[in-house]
Order: structure tokens, then C-alpha cells, then sequence
């Protein structure tokens, strides 16, 4: 029997929960929705910095009391606050995406629990079910509401990862789950906390699968009491100023980060951007790899997102569409709305997230769903990354095109969930957060940082060393970043980075792996080159504390290890370390902006000068000639220009044109230039790089361009040959002008596929971009 509200019947096993237009809710639920018709200037700015405080001090509160290494370090969570009816005022300054889902949660609470068991003053709700509100079963949401004279005035929330809610693999990542049921089990929002105190029914039934319950409770703990010093601080606010004054600063809120996004929104012409990205191994043992596409179209005052294209629900590959919806709005928060302190409602009046059933994007019920967020919801987040930044790019407002990114670093989290007996002869769940250090994107006008954290988890950290060996039974060999893996380009993407250990004081570590990113790395934008890739390698007979720790020395490089090594799939389960043998752990870099023959070669020097970059690919990738070492280390200029030359030679003497190219390109003139990419421009309806004619603005420039494919293992001197782990034939492809050699493009394509079309303006019928054309 379903559970009817408005015009749908939510039924618990396929679909995911979608809010109606209008909830349905039990009459004896009211509203507090009064509210002052003028806002005080002066109030307003005290009280938005005050609710700003609030989300601030939940989070505060949740880490002080979780003693969880994923909360500690790796703030795996977010507070935000929401009007009555579960709509956003705040996200919190914490990992993004996962506040995305709180307010779905607490529609579905409105809509389902207000008639029975009832939603009350002193009440939270928990919930952690990907067909209602949580990214996969780990992140558990809890909700408050908050009451002012027994009418609901507002809601607090949060969500939190938890470390360990049970099912068949540790950490709750399970690389070799078939279905929903081979993992943690799934929890539809229930009354946690009841009158101001928390059920022990239900307290340990949430406690009852897990492998380390004590800290799960701790967590739990964490969790109400953020929600419960929330609660208290708007309380104290609608005390001191009224609750009409509160909520005009809420409704205030939201209506100027709407103002804020429809400005931006009225810079850009209409148009369609697509970007796509490819997973690798559904299960173990799987050598196949999986499309995820995101295609931006914007028409008017609307933003649409589909994840039309992308692959039908695989594995363990497969994400909730709360989860790829959070992703999504983690970027529009931070590239189109960094002036609003993560007001994200009034951009969401204007966003439609396109469900697509049935595909990785939107699994359905019961696909296996914990593994989800690691692959296909951060790497829905690079996807938003670069759409929005090819939407950005054609904006008449260069303050709004300076948001233009690449990919981030780390858009596949390489899970590596460790278990055993610790150190102090008591067992052990965990698991590694040293790539929580992911490298930051190039910009339009910068190179990204090195191992500099998350742009959408704005406190994101890795822990020390120390406490990784604290935490668990292990010796660190090195932690260091990997020269030469941040994507070439005019500006640089961040360098990845990469951990090793051995056990230390116990007779084995129990490895379970989960992760794509292994074969196909991320593409880079406007010519810039792809990201690294993840790396993880397994050395047998490494023999490091008997052999070269006991010599007086530490090893700095897989190199200086004996033994055999071996290349670990994304997706591995039931892995012993033993203490004779080492663990390689490397995380994936940030993608480039530009031609990298346009990079200043003053600043590969300064790369090479310090280790981010290698001499040998400044002169394959960058076409910069150096001499001397050292404090010595200069430019041959006349070297640089001739090798640049000659690189740009080869591309047009190899690149092939595409099927519609005119018989020769030529020059032409005139019209107002509207910029479109890093060398391209919207001229009299069509498009033009360097005044080469590329076709008219709806259709596909790279039929007019030359297009030269490159073997993968030439994009980045730290990938992996793709046969390794995947049987599919893939390519490095560069977009090439046919007259100057310069790069307009780059992606990463299956071989002999044609050209995706990534940018069409003037046109939104998002149809036609999601098939590639020929």
C-alpha cells in the first residue's frame, strides 16, 4: 500500500521521491508564516549574519562532539537551515552537495509524517533513504523543526556521514554489491528524538548493524546536538526580534540570491553546453566503462540540467538522483551565487533537474546506490563544473567570466576502506582521507592549487600523518604530490597526490577498494589537457621495515621498494596487506584551461623550479626549452619559439578536417565579438577562432576545425596505459584551429566516435546534443 500526497503515490521501491508544486499536509500541522511587509536594513544585515552564525556554529558543534575521523578531517557534512516548508535559506560553508538533500527529506516528512506520527515542537527526524533525501545510506540527514506558538516557524538540518551502518563491506562503500540489499539498510525519515529526547527503540536499531556502534552513536549524538543548538540560537533571534522580522530576513534571503542569479542569467545568451566523463567497472572484474553526460541548456530566466546520454544503471556505478542533484547545486552555489553566502533558493526557482530513470544519474529502487556518491556524484560535480564554466564563458560580464574553471581533482573519491585488529589489540573500521587534499582547478586568469582541497567543501582538509597513524595500525612511508599530474594548459591544473604505509603492530590490514578515474581521466576546457588519473598499487615483498627502515632510512618512491607490485582495480574486495608489504595509494590531479603552448614560459620555469613540473614535459607539453639547473635554471627563448612552432605544425599536418569543413578556411572581418571559449568568439551568428569561420553558432564548430587523435597516455605523463584496467580503445582528442594550430578543445573520446558537440548557442532544444553528431 503507497502513501498518497497531491497527485503521486510514493511507494518506497523505484522511483525517487520528486516534491510536488504544492504539498499535502495533515490540517493539523500549521504554518508560522507572518512576516513584516518592510525589512529594517539595519536588522536585516544582523540577522542575516546571525543565521549565516547559526549554520556556522551547527557545524562547529557537530565536529567538536563527532569522533569521527571522515567529520574531523574530512567534514563529510552540512548544516542548513529551511523556511516552513522545507524550502532553503542557508547551505552551510561545508561540503556542499550534501545539504542538497535536506530539504527533499524534509518535504517528505511534511508530507508523510505530519498526519502520523505527527511532527511536534522538541521533535528531529532521521533519515539516510536515496529515494527520499540522503546521497547514499552513509549520509544520514537529521531534521528539526523549529516551533514558534505551535506553528512551525522553520527547520534545521544536517547531514552527516556516518562511518560504518553495516552491510557487506566495511565503511558501507561495497564494491561487489548486486543490489540495494547487499548494502547498509535503507531508512525512511522516523522520529529519532521525541519531545527533547532521543528514542532508545529506534537509537538502536540505527546502532544495530554497524561494526563500530560506539561511534555511530557518537555521531548521532553530534547530529542532534547541532540540530538542537540550531534550534535554540533562531529561537533567541525570534525572541529578541520578533519572529516577523526573522522570517522577512529568510523570505529577504531568497529573494535576493533569485536577483543575484537572474543578473548573472541576463549576461548569457541562450544555449546548450554539454560535457561528458566515463566510469570504469560496474563490479569487479567488469573492464567496461560507462558514460555520464550533463548537458546545461539555458533558455530565458531557466536553467535546465539532464543527464540524457548518460548510462543505464549499472553495478555499483549506480546514484540516487537526490545525490546527482546535490551535485549540481553544490557548483551553481559556488560559481554563480559566491556573493550570497550560499542563499541557493533563489537560483533553485529557476533550475529544472531533468530526471532520467533508469540511468546511473537516477537509479532506481533497488539498485545498489552506497557507492554512488564516490564516482557518479562527484564526478556529476566536475560535469557541472565544466558546463557551467562553457555557460559562464559567453557571458557579457567579465567579473561573472572570471568563474570560468576546469575540473576539479579527485572527481572519482578513491575509497580505500581499511579493517582489522588496530594497534592496541581492539577492532577496527575506517578508511583513508589523505585525498581529501584534492587538487583545485585552473581558472581563466590562474593556475589551481596544488593538493589544495574541494572548491565545493570550502573547509575540506586532509588529516596530519600522525593522525592517520594514530587512527590506524600503520607506518607512513611518504605523503607527497606527483610531479608533472595537474592537467597541462595555459593555466595549470593542481598536482594530485599520493600516500604510502606498511602495518605497523598488527599481523594484517583488510583492504576493500572502490573508485573510478583509474583509466579515463577528466577532460580539461578550451585546450587545456585532462587530470591524472587514481592509482593504487599493491607491493609484495616490500620487506620495508626489515629491509630499508631498519638501514636508517625512509623510501620516498615506489621505485626504492622491492618486490612485486601490482596495479589494483577500482573495485576490489577482500584485500590483505601483510606487514612485509606496502601500500600505494595516488589520487587524481586537476585538469588544464588553454593551449598549453600559450602558457607564459617564464612560469614553467617557476614549475620546473620547484618540482611541479618535470623539464622533459615542459618541453612536450608546453614547448618551453629550458637550460642550466638550479638557481641557473633560464628560458631559451629562441628554442621555445622554434619547438612551439614545430608542435603546432604537427597538429596541422596530422589533425584530419571535419566532414563539413569549408575547402579553406579564411579570414574574414567585421561584427561585434562575443566571447565563447578561451579562442573562440560569436560573431554575425557564427563562430570564429582567430577570424577563421567555424560555422554558424547552433551547430557543431568542430566540423569546421581539424581534429587529431592523440594515444590517452600522451595527455599526461602520470597515466596509467588504459589496458590495464579497461578493454575499450580510447583516445586523447584535441580540437584544432585549421589555420593557426592553436587548441579550441580537447576531450576524452572512445576511438572513432565523432566529435562531441559541446557548445551551441542560440538553439535549446537539448535533443539534438545528446546523441554526438557526425
Amino acid at each position: 500500500m503507497g502513501t498518497e500526497h497531491g497527485d503521486r503515490r510514493w511507494d518506497g521501491r523505484d522511483l525517487p521521491y520528486i516534491p510536488p508544486a504544492e504539498l499535502t499536509i495533515d490540517p493539523s500541522l500549521r504554518f508560522h508564516d507572518d512576516v513584516d511587509d518592510k525589512v529594517d536594513p539595519v536588522n536585516h544585515e544582523v540577522l542575516r549574519h546571525a543565521l549565516w552564525n547559526v549554520n556556522v556554529e551547527h557545524g562547529n558543534t557537530i565536529m567538536k562532539i563527532s569522533g569521527s575521523p571522515i567529520c574531523s578531517y574530512g567534514h563529510d557534512f552540512n548544516p542548513s537551515i529551511l523556511d516552513e516548508k522545507a524550502d532553503f535559506v542557508f547551505f552551510g560553508p561545508f561540503l556542499q552537495y550534501l545539504a542538497a538533500v535536506s530539504s527533499t527529506a524534509a518535504k517528505w516528512t511534511l508530507e508523510n509524517r505530519s498526519g502520523n506520527p505527527g511532527i511536534k515542537p522538541g521533535d528531529m527526524f532521521l533519515t539516510n533513504d536515496p529515494w527520499v533525501g540522503a546521497t547514499h545510506q552513509a549520509d544520514v540527514t537529521m531534521l528539526a523543526p523549529v516551533f514558534v506558538d505551535d506553528r512551525l516557524f522553520c527547520w534545521v538540518a544536517n547531514t552527516l556521514h556516518q562511518w560504518d551502518l553495516g552491510g557487506t563491506a566495511p565503511g558501507g562503500f561495497n564494491p561487489i554489491a548486486e543490489d540495494v540489499y547487499w548494502e547498509p539498510p535503507c531508512i525512511p525519515p522516523v522520529k529519532i528524538v521525541e519531545g527533547g529526547t532521543m528514542r532508545r527503540d529506534i537509537e538502536e536499531h540505527f546502532l544495530r548493524s554497524s561494526r563500530v556502534p560506539g561511534l555511530v552513536a557518537l555521531d548521532l549524538r553530534a547530529a542532534t546536538a547541532g540540530c538542537g543548538v540550531a534550534r535554540e540560537r533562531i529561537l533567541q533571534l525570534v525572541e529578541r526580534y520578533g519572529a516577523a522580522s526573522v522570517k522577512a530576513t529568510m523570505r529577504k534571503l531568497q529573494d535576493d540570491s533569485e536577483s543575484a542569479f537572474l543578473r548573472r542569467l541576463a549576461t548569457i545568451p541562450d544555449g546548450t553546453w554539454t560535457e561528458e566523463a566515463w566510469s570504469e567497472a560496474a563490479l569487479p572484474g567488469d573492464r567496461n566503462i560507462y558514460r555520464n553526460r550533463l548537458t546545461l541548456t539555458k533558455k530565458g530566466t531557466t536553467l535546465s540540467f539532464s543527464s540524457e546520454g548518460s548510462a543505464d544503471q549499472q553495478g555499483t556505478l549506480s546514484a540516487g538522483f537526490g545525490a546527482w542533484r546535490g551535485g549540481v547545486a553544490s557548483m551553481l552555489a559556488t560559481t554563480l551565487l559566491f556573493d550570497q553566502m550560499f542563499a541557493i533558493e533563489g537560483a533553485l526557482r529557476h533550475c529544472e533537474f531533468v530526471p532520467n530513470a533508469g540511468a546511473i544519474t537516477c537509479a532506481t529502487r533497488p539498485a545498489a546506490v552506497s557507492g554512488g556518491p564516490a564516482v557518479t556524484l562527484i564526478q556529476a560535480v566536475g560535469l557541472s563544473e565544466l558546463v557551467i564554466s562553457k555557460m559562464l564563458a559567453t557571458s557579457s560580464d567579465p567579473e561573472l567570466r572570471s568563474e570560468v574553471q576546469s575540473c576539479m581533482g579527485g572527481a572519482s573519491y578513491p575509497v580505500n576502506a581499511l579493517e582489522g585488529i588496530d594497534q592496541r589489540g581492539r577492532p577496527y573500521s575506517s578508511m583513508l582521507m589523505d585525498p581529501m587534499g584534492a587538487a583545485l582547478p585552473a581558472l581563466s586568469w590562474r593556475d589551481g592549487q596544488d593538493t589544495g582541497g574541494y572548491a565545493h567543501d570550502l573547509q575540506s582538509t586532509m588529516p596530519n600523518v600522525e593522525e592517520n597513524e594514530q587512527i590506524h595500525p600503520m607506518l607512513t612511508l611518504w605523503r607527497k604530490e606527483i610531479t608533472d599530474s595537474g592537467g597541462a594548459g595555459r593555466y595549470r591544473g593542481g598536482n594530485g597526490g599520493e600516500v604510502a604505509f606498511v602495518p605497523h603492530k598488527t599481523d594484517r590490514i583488510n583492504l576493500v577498494t572502490f573508485a573510478s578515474e583509474m583509466a579515463v581521466p577528466m577532460p580539461g576546457l578550451f585546450g587545456g589537457y585532462p587530470s591524472s588519473t587514481n592509482a593504487m598499487r599493491h607491493v609484495r615483498g616490500a620487506d620495508v621495515i626489515g629491509a630499508i627502515v631498519a638501514a636508517g632510512r625512509m623510501p620516498t618512491s615506489t621505485e626504492e621498494l622491492d618486490g612485486e607490485t601490482e596495479w589494483v582495480a577500482g573495485k576490489s574486495f577482500g584485500i590483505q596487506l601483510l606487514p612485509a608489504e606496502a601500500w600505494v595509494l595516488g589520487w587524481a590531479s586537476a585538469s588544464g584551461y588553454g593551449d598549453p603552448l600559450e602558457r607564459d614560459p617564464e612560469a614553467v620555469r617557476r614549475d620546473v623550479a620547484d618540482g611541479a613540473v618535470g623539464a622533459d614535459w615542459a618541453r612536450r607539453a608546453y614547448g618551453v626549452v629550458l637550460v642550466g639547473a638550479g638557481e641557473g635554471l633560464t628560458v631559451d627563448e629562441e628554442a621555445t619559439a622554434a619547438a612551439r612552432e614545430e608542435i603546432r605544425a604537427r597538429r596541422l599536418s596530422e589533425g584530419v578536417a571535419g566532414p563539413a569543413v569549408a575547402a579553406e578556411a579564411a579570414a574574414t572581418g567585421g561584427g561585434e565579438a562575443r566571447p565563447v571559449a578561451a579562442r573562440i568568439e560569436w560573431v554575425d551568428g557564427e563562430l570564429r577562432a582567430d577570424d577563421v569561420p567555424l560555422g554558424p553558432a547552433s551547430g557543431n564548430y568542430k566540423r569546421a576545425a581539424l581534429i587529431l587523435d592523440r594515444p590517452l597516455e600522451e595527455a599526461n605523463p602520470n597515466l596509467q596505459r588504459p589496458g590495464v584496467y579497461v578493454d575499450t580503445e580510447l583516445a586523447f582528442r584535441q580540437t584544432v584551429c585549421p589555420r593557426t594550430g592553436v587548441l579550441l578543445q580537447t576531450e576524452i573520446a572512445v576511438a572513432g566516435a565523432p566529435p562531441q558537440w559541446d557548445v551551441r548557442l542560440g538553439s535549446t532544444d537539448v535533443r539534438d546534443v545528446a546523441a554526438p553528431q557526425a
